[in-house]
């Protein structure tokens, strides 16, 4: 069976998602520095996470062409990260990603809203 470029994409981001979920969200298990190696491997670096202009970084994935559920999800671990290391950064850059999800793929999400409210 042949797979798409796109689908191949998919799965490689759906893998470093789980990974990434695993690292941040089980407590034995949490890792700093394998957590930021492992968002190396999606094409992102700490400081671009960290630092980068809003603009640029909404820009890097609509170039990637992250689906929104993966891009949701990425947000989903930022919010991960900031629970076991709080950093005002990582919440509003998380906060932001949800409100671009909304803005670009024009659909409405009762579940992104709620994230977004609890933020």
């Amino acid at each position: 069976m042949l797979t798409s470029k796109k689908d191949e994409i998919q799965q490689r981001l759906n893998a470093i998602l789980q990974r990434l979920s695993g690292i941040t969200f089980v407590p034995e298990n949490w890792n700093e520095a394998l957590f930021w190696e492992t968002i190396e491997e999606s094409g992102f670096t700490q400081d671009e996470i960290l630092n980068i202009d809003e603009k640029l970084l909404f820009q890097k994935f609509l170039e990637a062409e992250w689906p929104w559920k993966q891009v949701e999800s990425f947000a989903d671990i930022l919010i991960g990260l900031e629970q076991k290391q709080p950093n005002e950064k990582l919440k509003s850059r998380a906060k932001n990603l949800y409100q671009f999800i909304l803005n670009e793929s024009k659909m409405f999400s009762f579940q992104i809203m709620t994230k977004m409210s609890k933020l």
